[in-house]
């Protein structure tokens, strides 16, 4: 298995901060976060063809969390910036992709639960 140092997290909103979601990022993993920095701008761009709104953001991780399992969060701030959070499952779960809504606020927030290998 590779080594995971970041993983993107991309989310496109209808209006400015309501109606978001998270949206597949072209590359989850990557071994580094350089590597992600480089492919956020044009999945970004992707997004904006298809949102009013586009967030991203490459989040470093703990490799070791990632083989185990990780809850993903992400949540948009007041002053309209993306933040993501990568901590560990309290429960292990060996789940891909599996989300639960939770907002927060005005703010949208999304919690992600699972294993990438």
């Amino acid at each position: 298995m590779e080594h995971v140092a970041a993983i993107m997290v991309l989310v496109g909103c209808m209006q400015e901060t309501t109606a978001c979601r998270e949206v597949p990022s072209p590359v989850v993993a990557f071994e580094t976060v350089e590597e992600c920095h480089a492919l956020l701008p044009p999945a970004m761009e992707e997004i904006g063809k298809v949102f009013r709104t586009a967030y991203g953001k490459c989040a470093e991780v703990d490799p070791a969390l990632i083989v185990e399992s990780a809850v993903i969060e992400w949540t948009i701030t007041p002053a309209r910036k993306l933040e993501v959070t990568v901590t560990p499952e309290e429960e292990p779960l060996r789940l891909r992709a599996v989300s639960v809504l939770r907002p927060t606020s005005d703010f949208p927030h999304r919690r992600s639960k699972g294993a990438y290998s």
